[in-house]
């Protein structure tokens, strides 16, 4: 599992913060868009032999990696969505998806197109004093969450291609 070292933490906060205040909301999802298709366009290249096949001992396999991205951004997305609509966030467990490529590829656009769908019907000012913890950054709103979306997905799409045989 790939994880910035804790001295980035800051930055990498502070830049969420500012491209989330900063971009319009399709700026946003087109950000998270763009992030996604390098995942699809990673996993899409793991051949059917390697795609099971953890890198080293107590590391992820390409659709291990996958599977968390789409299940953790499935989660995530539900709560922003809510948030950004509601003011509140529901906080449903993660779902458990079957760790069958085609499935969660369909699975992560399926969470893209409903969180768009939701946000873009959202008032980009509305329910920014709601936030919940993230485990490195700390409290974020829903726009932070939504930008990192985005971060997170591309975070894998690395240890998606080096799983997979991949170059970074």
């Amino acid at each position: 599992m790939t994880h910035p070292a804790a001295e980035q933490f800051p930055a990498i906060r502070t830049w969420i913060q500012k491209q989330a205040a900063e971009q319009s909301l399709e700026g946003i999802r087109d950000y998270v868009a763009s992030q996604y298709e390098r995942l699809l366009e990673a996993i899409a290249t793991v051949s059917e032999s390697t795609l099971a096949n953890p890198l080293a001992e107590g590391e992820w396999s390409a659709i291990e990696a996958f599977k968390h991205v789409v299940e953790w951004n499935w989660q995530v997305g539900e709560d922003v969505l809510h948030a950004c609509l509601m003011g509140e966030r529901p906080g449903n467990p993660r779902p458990s998806f079957p760790a069958e490529r085609d499935a969660l590829t369909s699975r992560l656009r399926e969470s893209l197109d409903s969180v768009w769908a939701h946000v873009s019907a959202a008032d980009p000012a509305a329910f920014l004093d709601v936030t919940w913890e993230h485990p490195f950054f700390g409290q974020l709103n829903w726009r932070e969450w939504f930008w990192f979306l985005g971060v997170h997905a591309m975070d894998h799409t690395n240890q998606v291609k080096a799983a997979g045989g991949g170059d970074d």
